[in-house]
């Protein structure tokens, strides 16, 4: 399987409608929050494309894009779509634990590695008691249950597929990953996690259980602090990703309460949004976009993916930020 990072944004149709999503977020904060005064700090790839869209949208010119691969930082250094951004050879963590943060930020915290998964979340948890009040934060952690490894033949009853059914006393691989997760995560599992939760379509709700309750945990220490969860989405281009974003408070503070509670997109870890939009050509676009009915306008089935949702469904969740791709000749 391709890595989620390796694929330009054209063919990562669902990332793009997640970054959308999480813009759309900033956006209905933007006037309240007065977020174009706010510092965001993030990793932006060879290309900036997410810097580019945070100033163009929100008017941000305090920028610090971070990259720990020398060739990335070079190229972003070339390619800075704004003078304004400053780019940073360093790793996401050190960055911030060597910075002072004097002012609101927004962080996006883009993990891609699944074997660090524990120091990512508790990295993230920690990071609310960190940064002032106002601050957003943001992460995005690879949710592939393959990730937890593979057993040998011998060790499970089921070795590929969604099955359940034993052979002796041997566990299906899903106990099995059940088993490495809890290894892994160790009191960041909620205690109800089960087998079934360790499946292709569930794995990223699983991760996600895991970061809000290391949230939770963490805000336990600062009874002056409360966190507005605010999106949170699963899902896969190449690899399965699971996502989150919160603000940061006053525990007394209503207002982003309020602002977040009736968004149409507003989602918690333990409900993420999935993000499943399916393959199409512009005209079946345009047909769908144009009849309430389009399964019968079109006349044909669309194909599931892997994640298993409705793409009529799922089109009409999120058509409105459903990128448009085309070639341009320059």
């Amino acid at each position: 399987m391709s890595n989620g990072s390796s694929l330009p944004y054209r063919l990562r149709q669902n990332k793009a409608v997640d970054r959308e999503l999480f813009l759309s977020l900033l956006t209905r904060l933007a006037a309240t929050l007065k977020i174009e005064y706010y510092q965001y700090i993030g990793l932006g790839g060879p290309f900036l494309e997410d810097f580019r869209l945070v100033h163009a949208r929100l008017g941000i010119d305090d920028m610090i894009c971070v990259e720990a691969e020398e060739s990335v930082h070079e190229r972003q250094i070339f390619n800075r779509p704004v003078e304004s951004i400053k780019c940073v050879h360093d790793t996401l963590e050190n960055h911030l634990d060597s910075s002072e943060l004097d002012k609101p930020v927004i962080i996006w915290f883009d993990y891609t590695d699944p074997k660090t998964i524990t120091d990512q979340i508790e990295r993230f948890s920690r990071a609310i008691s960190e940064v002032p009040i106002g601050s957003i934060l943001r992460i995005t952690i690879n949710a592939c249950p393959t990730s937890l490894g593979r057993p040998d033949k011998d060790e499970v009853a089921v070795e590929v597929g969604e099955m359940d059914s034993h052979a002796g006393q041997k566990k299906t691989i899903q106990e099995w990953r059940l088993d490495r997760f809890r290894e892994r995560l160790g009191s960041l599992v909620p205690s109800d996690l089960d087998a079934e939760g360790m499946k292709f379509k569930k794995y990223g709700r699983s991760v996600l259980r895991a970061l809000h309750l290391a949230v939770e945990k963490e805000l336990l220490s600062f009874p002056d602090r409360k966190i507005i969860w605010s999106l949170a989405t699963h899902y896969a281009d190449g690899q399965p990703m699971a996502t989150a974003a919160l603000v940061v408070t006053y525990a007394e503070d209503a207002t982003v309460d309020q602002l977040v509670g009736d968004w149409q997109f507003y989602s918690e870890p333990t409900t993420p949004l999935l993000i499943d939009m399916p393959a199409l050509s512009t005209l079946e676009r345009i047909t769908m976009e144009s009849n309430d009915d389009a399964k019968a306008e079109l006349g044909f089935d669309l194909p599931r993916s892997d994640m298993g949702a409705d793409p009529f469904e799922a089109f009409k969740q999120f058509y409105r930020v459903f990128p448009h791709f085309s070639r341009v000749e320059l």
